[in-house]
């Protein structure tokens, strides 16, 4: 059988990087998410969380020319000066731990370590745990989904952290904090707004309208086409108007 370099292996550019060696000198990737993907998952089989330290890029043309992956321990925090005024400050995690990989693209376009230091000065943490470190958590799309559909439904985040938590057999099964849940919202929100507040507003009206055949909208313009007024009505507010004959105005002005 013929031996194999594995220090020259190459790796391909998959979400997610399963191996069998730590990091050495020379093993190189087709990619630089790869080399981070190669980085997180030895992290995480061994029990520790990774941190991008820096990236240098080509400015001309965009891609990366260098990158440096830390444990997550790596430096020390710095200074805060209101540590008098709080009262619950964080922990510290940050203990100099010298951990770490560089990669650096080669002219071939693919990516090498050039450095690497395997050793830590800290214990490392158990698989059963070790999941629910800062690299290691995820919002995976079934569970982003469900979240989803809950804040549709108009569930609290926490009763909807509560309930996910309960479905996975415990919140350390989850694989996520309620942090990342909240993020994960936010972020959504925000990507709904750059398409404008009216324009969110319209489409979430189109959608209502799909799924509820009673429901109704419209939108009043004026003369610049710029919206002056919005009227909707769902199905329970038309039946609420039958029994109460009020109507719910909003002044934005």
């Amino acid at each position: 059988m013929e031996n194999v370099d594995k220090s020259e292996e190459v790796l391909p550019n998959k979400p997610q990087v399963y191996i069998d060696f730590e990091p050495k000198l020379g093993i190189e990737f087709e990619s630089d998410d790869s080399a981070i993907n190669f980085y997180n998952e030895y992290a995480r089989r061994i029990g520790f969380s990774t941190r991008k330290k820096y990236v240098n890029t080509n400015k001309k043309l965009g891609y990366v020319t260098s990158r440096k992956i830390t444990c997550f321990k790596e430096g020390f925090r710095g200074d805060d000066k209101r540590r008098t005024q709080v009262k619950n400050p964080r922990r510290v995690t940050r203990i100099g731990c010298q951990a770490h990989v560089v990669i650096t693209r080669q002219p071939s376009g693919k990516y090498r370590i050039s450095k690497v230091d395997v050793e830590h000065n800290h214990s490392l943490l158990p698989p059963s745990i070790v999941h629910m470190l800062p690299s290691h958590r995820k919002i995976n799309k079934v569970q982003a989904h469900e979240i989803d559909l809950a804040e549709d439904a108009g569930l609290m985040s926490k009763a909807t952290f509560d309930f996910m938590s309960l479905q996975a057999g415990g919140r350390e099964s989850l694989g996520y904090t309620t942090q990342d849940q909240k993020n994960y919202l936010r972020t959504k929100r925000q990507k709904a707004m750059k398409e404008g507040e009216a324009g969110a507003l319209l489409k979430y009206f189109e959608k209502k309208r799909i799924e509820d055949p009673s429901f109704f909208f419209a939108v009043q313009l004026d003369v610049d086409d710029m919206i002056t007024n919005i009227f909707w009505a769902d199905s329970k507010m038309i039946m609420d108007y039958e029994i109460f004959g009020d109507v719910l105005s909003f002044d934005t002005t």
